[in-house]
């Protein structure tokens, strides 16, 4: 059992490994909501073990949806070339349901013009303070955030990145790719609730297991929404940053601790 101080200081969070967890944890889970960077990929790549254990979930009858800070444009490409049900992009602001290229937005914005001309302004601001940051490769196909790259920065100017979002009106987040300027209400567990009310109601958040490794998974590891929650290994090196921390952790890192959950998963289900 890791044991560790939340960022609060309000006491002990206990997160369990998941090699100790019972079998009959999983035996009704029917959807797994999980995040894709580090978490299903392994060094920046599917694995063939990774993409078998898809099909195997699938084969089953459990979906997988992905829910990534992914941009739309790259999101709407995977939402269909892989074995799953769709994609959320953009942390919570847009789904792709597979087989449709269409978005559904997750996040009201009346003008998009308007919304993305907001957000760079917002970028130009924090650059007068931090006049290292550069606009990620991806920003020219998103939609309802803005990203950049945190390759360089500190956890304090992190930190101080987030703060100067927030007075500016904003949302931020960031992941172990990029930062994210974004709506203050978007996050992933927002997003997935929508989806989970609109097309798989019959769903009871007992049948969901959500599955991440970054601090913007944190909102998918809040145990009053999710009460079956896991982070692969590597969200260890940032589980004292988070407010929300996995119920459970796997012992393999990243697409490798995926496979781990899954056999679980698959093996409560037979």
């Amino acid at each position: 059992m890791y044991r560790h101080l939340n960022p609060a200081g309000e006491g002990l969070i206990n997160t369990v490994p998941l090699s100790q967890t019972d079998l009959i944890c999983w035996h009704n889970i029917r959807l797994v909501a999980t995040d894709m960077d580090g978490t299903l990929t392994s060094q920046g790549k599917f694995t063939n073990q990774l993409l078998q254990a898809l099909e195997n979930l699938a084969t089953a009858g459990i979906k997988v949806l992905i829910v990534t800070g992914r941009s739309a444009g790259w999101v709407s490409g995977i939402s269909s070339l892989m074995p799953v049900v769709g994609a959320v992009a953009e942390n919570g602001g847009l789904f792709y349901r597979a087989g449709s290229d269409r978005s559904i937005p997750l996040t009201p914005i009346s003008d998009l013009a308007s919304h993305r001309q907001q957000l760079a302004a917002v970028f130009r601001e924090l650059q007068t303070t931090f006049p290292q940051i550069q606009e990620s490769a991806d920003n020219r196909f998103r939609i309802t955030d803005w990203t950049f790259d945190v390759a360089g920065l500190t956890p304090s100017e992190i930190q101080t990145l987030s703060h100067l979002c927030h007075d500016l009106s904003w949302g931020f987040t960031y992941s172990n790719v990029q930062c994210h300027i974004k709506p203050q209400t978007q996050d992933k567990a927002t997003g997935l609730l929508q989806i989970l009310q609109q097309y798989w109601p019959e769903y009871s958040l007992e049948k969901v297991v959500t599955v991440g490794d970054s601090p913007n998974d944190e909102s998918l590891f809040n145990r009053d929404y999710f009460p079956l929650s896991v982070g692969v290994a590597n969200v260890l090196a940032y589980i004292d940053k988070l407010k929300y921390q996995p119920a459970y952790v796997t012992d393999a890192a990243e697409g490798e601790g995926f496979c781990e959950l899954s056999r679980y998963i698959l093996q409560a289900a037979n």
